[in-house]
């Protein structure tokens, strides 16, 4: 067979596994979209349901083609010798299986990405580098059915490259009219052109890109139009970008601190307080994994009692419900709260040792304090336990100081560490016999899948409703355990309180406690959830007599986020203390300023919430967790958009420096 022959056959074999490859994506996005669609509100969006498809259709068609492009390349350079044609006619099916193996995988991994994330394959994928392997492998296999997915996956691999190895060798058995040889270049110029073109996305300047899958207003239909492939690049691209840091222009910085704190520097004094001056309380801040009020919102005492012994706490301390975590992710919330840092790859980047003047428990440590961090985790995880003392933290007490001092807590090990009780316990030991005021900073970690709860521990009463089990798309008995272990914790926390409460710590400790961000795996309607999609609860214990030492003011519906969190402590532990902030105000100080409550995707203000991607819609407050979900359309408050630049020229300067 002579070139012309061999390259009819090659560019029939390339279209028919790009066609097939195409298929399998567009099978997987319409499954994908069957279920977790709203119907409702897919009615009202037909324009923009047919602008998703067709732009998914794109992406799809780049990644198939970049995918197929090395075979027709080799296939080009051998079409002219028989004997390497041959050979390469061979190894073309089992070339063609990997990448249909992949364009199935991805699509059903997508989806279940989906499930945990609430968006397509993103940055955080990378978790499972970073974060403890063993454990996201091991979440994601009771999780998800992995096997039967990695056996679909090369089911539709094997079958389709069998397809292709048998239309292979029926063309090489038809007999083919020889082209003209310019008819040929011709030809095979077109292909390379077209395949150009697919692979671009476009004829216009812009080559298809992310910006193209922001198709409509409702959620779901942007997660459904990348393909998992194209989305696992972009979010490859996100991770690299994490490490670069740059210098930035001191004028530009401190134009953005007066525009969000209202001063140059973001530098603040707390004002003088003699008691505490004299009297310097011990304080407790505990970041808990999955405390979101997208479940705390089905608590419904006593039926459904998903507080436990944290009930009186919350009955009778500060609580505050429009409260945002500012991130998606524990890591993103650690250094972001603590380093001020939006950059979550920092903890492990060449920046770890970067003292950051703004680190939150500085202040603590320069009155005086000892700084603790306790997780019942290993100190290594996302290796904060390098990281941490640049920011301020005398000692961080992971699982091996727990178990020298309760070694008990061995035999309630978990997944992710040791239960959580006991990573209080050991704060609750070290107030007892501590020398010097403390500041004691806990991560917990039980509340997280694979959920499951500790062997000696009594769950309460629950019932799982019917809401609940839609939403997460999961039987009664996967939502129970759920609740079981989401319970837990609370309680957990609720008994350290207790404790705390009615020993002679109590009148000289304040104990803080929040969130880390949602918990995952709801689906949630936009915009009617948006009060729920990512807001935690924060809780404050106040003794008394410093209550009465204290100007302050209480109002359950003011709007914050974890920014507040430190600015709040230190008003009520700290006389004249200087202190950053990038925007975080005492959510309890006796004003009537303007606040905000800052997420990734989403900014509460007094007045209503907005998408950050679509800040002119604002969605006005009805009650403290519920919106009107007809926005106005002439909101100017860019709040959250500003701050987030804050952030990211902050933590540069801080880095890199000035000029």
């Amino acid at each position: 067979m002579n070139f012309q022959q061999n390259y009819k056959q090659l560019s029939r074999a390339i279209w028919l596994s790009v066609f097939i490859a195409v298929i399998i994506l567009s099978v997987g996005r319409l499954v994908f979209l069957a279920n977790i669609v709203d119907t409702a509100e897919l009615a009202q969006r037909e324009g923009d349901l047919w602008r998703a498809l067709f732009t998914g259709f794109r992406f799809d068609l780049k990644v198939v083609v970049i995918g197929f492009a090395p075979l027709l390349l080799i296939g080009l350079s051998v079409a002219a010798f028989p004997k390497m044609y041959r050979i390469f006619s061979k190894v073309f099916p089992w070339y063609t299986g990997l990448i249909f193996f992949l364009v199935t995988g991805f699509s059903i991994g997508n989806y279940y990405y989906y499930l945990t994330y609430g968006s397509y394959i993103d940055v955080f994928i990378f978790g499972l580098a970073d974060d403890d392997t063993k454990a996201v492998l091991a979440n994601a296999w009771a999780d998800y059915p992995i096997f039967l997915s990695f056996i679909s996956s090369l089911i539709v691999a094997c079958c389709c490259a069998a397809f292709i190895r048998t239309i292979i060798k029926k063309m090489q058995q038809w007999e083919w009219k020889t082209p003209h040889k310019i008819t040929t270049s011709v030809s095979v110029f077109m292909m390379i052109l077209t395949v150009f073109f697919f692979a671009r996305g476009t004829l216009g300047s812009h080559p298809l890109k992310r910006y193209h899958a922001q198709v409509s207003d409702y959620a779901v239909l942007n997660n459904i139009t990348p393909n998992g492939l194209i989305a696992l690049e972009w979010a490859n691209s996100d991770y690299k970008k994490q490490n670069k840091f740059h210098s930035v222009s001191k004028t530009e910085l401190e134009t953005q601190f007066i525009k969000v704190v209202g001063n140059k520097t973001g530098q603040f004094t707390t004002p003088h307080n003699a008691y505490l001056e004299k009297n310097k309380p011990h304080v407790v801040m505990t970041l808990m994994e999955g405390m979101g009020m997208n479940v705390l919102v089905e608590d419904n005492y006593p039926e459904n009692d998903l507080l436990g012994e944290l009930r009186p706490a919350f009955e009778s301390d500060f609580v505050f419900k429009r409260f945002l975590a500012e991130t998606s992710a524990t890591i993103n919330t650690l250094v972001n709260m603590l380093g001020q840092s939006n950059v979550p790859t920092i903890s492990h980047s060449s920046a770890q040792k970067v003292q950051v003047a703004a680190a939150a428990v500085r202040p603590y440590k320069e009155a005086g304090y000892k700084t603790l961090f306790i997780t019942a985790t290993n100190g290594m995880w996302r290796n904060v336990a390098n990281y941490l003392p640049s920011q301020g933290f005398d000692e961080i007490l992971d699982e091996n100081e727990i178990l020298k001092a309760f070694p008990e807590a061995e035999q309630f090990r978990g997944e992710w560490g040791l239960s959580d009780e006991y990573a209080f316990k050991l704060a609750e030991k070290e107030l007892k016999e501590a020398t010097q005021p403390l500041m004691i900073y806990v991560l917990t970690i039980t509340n997280h899948t694979p959920y499951e709860v500790p062997k000696n521990y009594n769950v309460k009463s629950l019932k799982v409703g019917d809401r609940i089990v839609e939403r997460m798309r999961s039987s009664k008995e996967e939502v129970k355990r759920l609740y079981e272990t989401y319970q837990y914790a609370n309680n957990a926390l609720g008994k350290f309180i207790s404790d705390i409460k009615q020993s002679s710590l109590g009148d000289s400790t304040l104990i803080a406690a929040t969130g880390d961000h949602k918990l995952r795996g709801f689906t949630l309607k936009i915009p009617e959830d948006l009060a729920l999609t990512n807001s935690v609860p924060f809780y404050l214990y106040v003794p008394e007599i410093i209550k009465n030492q204290v100007i302050y003011s209480y109002n359950p519906n003011r709007v914050g986020s974890h920014k507040d969190i430190f600015p709040t402590l230190y008003a009520f532990s700290l006389s004249e203390a200087n202190y950053y902030s990038l925007g975080g105000k005492n959510l309890l100080e006796n004003d009537s300023s303007e606040r905000f409550g800052y997420n990734e995707e989403v900014t509460y203000t007094e007045s209503g919430i907005y998408l950050n991607s679509a800040p002119q819609k604002l969605y006005p407050w009805i009650s403290q967790l519920d919106i009107n979900v007809s926005p106005t359309m002439d909101n100017k408050d860019l709040i959250g958009v500003e701050y987030n630049n804050l952030k990211t020229l902050y933590i540069n300067s801080q880095i890199k420096g000035t000029y």
